[in-house]
């Protein structure tokens, strides 16, 4: 084999490699700019984004996925609050615990049903609302909730025969 021969194929080769930088390169700008457009198009590019997801293990081994955070899905400015349910047989009680910084008790809504609660908050930019399935039947008119440093805490009894009962609970 001579020495050019080896030559251009190195030569080609390298012009594959540059030609698949190039490549690598338009596809990363491709996506950025279709994150930057679903994410942050309409108006929202000085608003921040905060999006995650948590997994876990739950009773019986089943797992348990939820996504918290801004959703691209959803154009009403609202995020989706990391939430946390706890079911405690014993006491009687269901506790769910909601991550809400940046707001004051006064601007939480919780609305309950023996099933479900949807809690909304909002000031200023800041915007939550979570619509939680919850793990057990509970008394509507048993809700306590409690907001510190950015948690907000609610706390239910567990209801023995569901009724489809609807309560505000009001925070403290």
């Amino acid at each position: 084999m001579s020495g050019e021969a080896s030559g251009d194929r190195r030569r080609d080769l390298r012009d594959m490699l540059d030609e698949l930088d190039r490549y690598f390169e338009d596809f990363e700008k491709d996506i950025e700019n279709t994150v930057r457009n679903v994410f942050f198009g309409q108006g929202r590019q000085n608003s921040p984004f905060i999006a995650g997801f948590t997994f876990n293990m739950g009773p019986g081994g089943k797992p348990s996925f939820q996504i918290f955070g801004n959703s691209p899905a959803r154009r009403d400015g609202f995020r989706s609050p990391i939430n946390e349910q706890v079911v405690d047989q014993k006491a009687g009680v269901l506790r769910a615990i909601l991550e809400m910084p940046g707001i004051e008790k006064e601007d939480i809504n919780i609305d309950v049903t023996e099933e479900s609660a949807v809690v909304t908050a909002s000031k200023g930019d800041k915007r939550y609302r979570a619509e939680l399935a919850l793990k057990a039947p509970v008394d509507p008119e048993s809700g306590k909730a409690e907001y510190r440093n950015g948690m907000l805490e609610i706390s239910f009894s567990l209801k023995d025969k569901p009724n489809k009962g609807f309560r505000r609970v009001n925070v403290v």
